[in-house]
């Protein structure tokens, strides 16, 4: 038998080609399971040190508000960021941002703004959506350095699905920065991030609902107290006088018919203050009517004038009107509007000093309508100031003067829900000037321009009131110039012993 195979040559002789594919030198050995386990294990790791510092934060017994801005401040470093925010949809949308003062609200606001108009949404629940509940913290101290309070130039939102309709909001001092938030916070991270703000932010709201129920709880209850109280006093005098008359105790009919003047001029006091909670009450809970439509403002003032021109005679104090002109409009209930005026011109002739007059003026501040109601009397101080709008308020020595300590509180309330404020310049001893601004002829008037006509009225009140204090200081009783604003040719009317001029 013949073997079929070839002989094959020798293997170490040079002179013969090589058989067969030449086999490459294998590639150097890569543990790519190795590398893959060191990227996990530094995401396990900056997983582990941030649920470490949140938690130290969550358990460190401050208030939720300084929790909520701790962590925020944590994700803000972590993300290499300025400033951080998150926006949840929940029961209620809200938007949480931390700041470290008032000095650097505006640029948290203006972060927390951005994030809830351009975090993701469906076209639907944009288009139903309202803007979201915006939660300031302030900043623990000592947890965040200082990034300035300039809005931040470059902003990212990054969403975190996993922890339910949650995005998370950055605000960045450099592009590239902004531009590398997915690198610096994997979804593990974010994930935790969100979860931790997100219950942190529910009881920070939490806290805070708690504390106004508590606030107003304590306010109905000092509301109860003090109408009992009014309602009491009233009550026990006017028991006393008809007990003596009923006791026959009082044989003089002089006598008999004073007391009978007291207790018609009690139940008058008290129709007055049972009114005035009335409309309290309408106030509180919306219900009041009010007709907003153009009306003449020298109307107003001339209707009021009417109105109390028995009580300025019989006090003797010269009422002086100074109106705009007559065609000039505001937008308000002019029923309302008489009411504040009238409010306030009763108070002014109450407190004046005899002899002195009360003025009414009025005049317009580009969209602006401003009445002002001034008298001469003892004046407001700072501390008084502060408080005389609130119900029930008494200065100190005011309390034997009649009244329920609710007309500036009613007067407040229905100027600002005629889109209007009321407010008042004063100095000790020397007067003191009521202002209520309205919106003029046009409806549409913002609220920054009614605050800021508002300030320039009463930096003129007090300007005038600083002159006729100099003036006093000097022995003088001319009224120092300028003390009517806008034009001084406007018609002036004054009610003293029933003429005019």
């Amino acid at each position: 038998m013949t073997d079929p195979r070839p002989s094959s040559p020798a293997l170490d002789s040079p002179t013969l080609p090589a058989v067969g594919p030449a086999i490459a030198p294998p590639r150097p050995f890569v543990d790519r399971r190795r590398a893959s386990r060191r990227a996990e294990d530094r995401i396990a790791d900056a997983e582990r040190r941030l649920l470490a510092m949140a938690l130290d934060i969550l358990a460190s017994g401050q208030p939720a508000e300084a929790r909520l801005a701790g962590l925020l401040d944590l994700l803000a470093r972590i993300a290499g960021a300025q400033r951080a925010a998150v926006v949840a949809d929940g029961v209620r949308r809200r938007v949480a941002v931390a700041a470290s003062g008032p000095d650097d609200t505006p640029a948290a606001l203006d972060l927390a703004t951005w994030l809830d108009t351009a975090a993701p949404r469906t076209r639907a629940e944009r288009a139903a959506a309202i803007p979201a509940e915006v939660v300031v913290a302030t900043r623990m101290s000592g947890t965040h350095r200082d990034r300035g309070t300039s809005p931040s130039p470059y902003r990212a939102w990054l969403p975190v699905p996993s922890a339910g309709a949650v995005t998370l909001g950055f605000g960045f001092g450099r592009a590239r920065d902004a531009e590398a938030v997915r690198d610096r916070l994997p979804p593990a991270l974010a994930r935790h991030a969100a979860v931790a703000l997100a219950l942190v932010t529910e009881a920070m709201a939490t806290e805070r609902e708690l504390a106004t129920w508590r606030a107003t709880e304590s306010e109905r209850s000092t509301y109860v107290s003090t109408v009992a109280h009014e309602l009491r006093t009233p009550l026990t005098g006017l028991s006393g006088y008809l007990d003596l008359i009923l006791d026959g105790q009082v044989d003089d009919e002089d006598v008999v018919r004073e007391f009978l003047e007291r207790g018609r001029s009690i139940v008058g006091s008290m129709t007055e203050l049972i009114g005035d909670l009335l409309e309290l009450s309408r106030i509180d809970s919306g219900t009041v009517s009010l007709e907003s439509e153009p009306f003449s403002v020298a109307e107003a003032l001339h209707a009021v004038e009417a109105a109390l021109m028995p009580i300025a005679l019989d006090r003797g104090l010269p009422l002086v009107t100074t109106p705009p002109a007559r065609m000039a409009t505001a937008m308000g209930d002019r029923r309302r509007v008489e009411q504040i005026v009238t409010n306030l011109a009763s108070n002014a002739l109450k407190f004046g000093r005899d002899g002195v007059e009360v003025e009414l003026a009025a005049w317009f501040d580009g969209p602006v309508a401003i009445i002002a109601v001034r008298d001469e009397g003892p004046g407001i101080g700072a501390e008084d100031r502060t408080h005389i709008f609130e119900r029930f308020y008494r200065m100190a020595d005011h309390e034997r003067v009649t009244g329920t300590g609710l007309g500036l509180s009613i007067s407040r309330d229905l100027a600002r829900r005629m889109g209007g404020d009321l407010d008042v310049a004063s100095r000790l001893g020397v007067g003191s000037a009521f202002v209520l601004v309205l919106p003029g002829p046009s409806p549409h008037v913002e609220g920054d321009v009614i605050a800021a006509a508002m300030t320039l009225a009463l930096q003129h009140e007090n300007d005038r009131l600083e002159a006729l204090g100099a003036v006093r200081a000097g022995g003088s009783r001319a009224a120092p110039s300028g003390r009517t604003t806008s034009n001084p040719r406007r018609p002036r009317v004054v009610v003293a012993t029933g003429s005019r001029r």
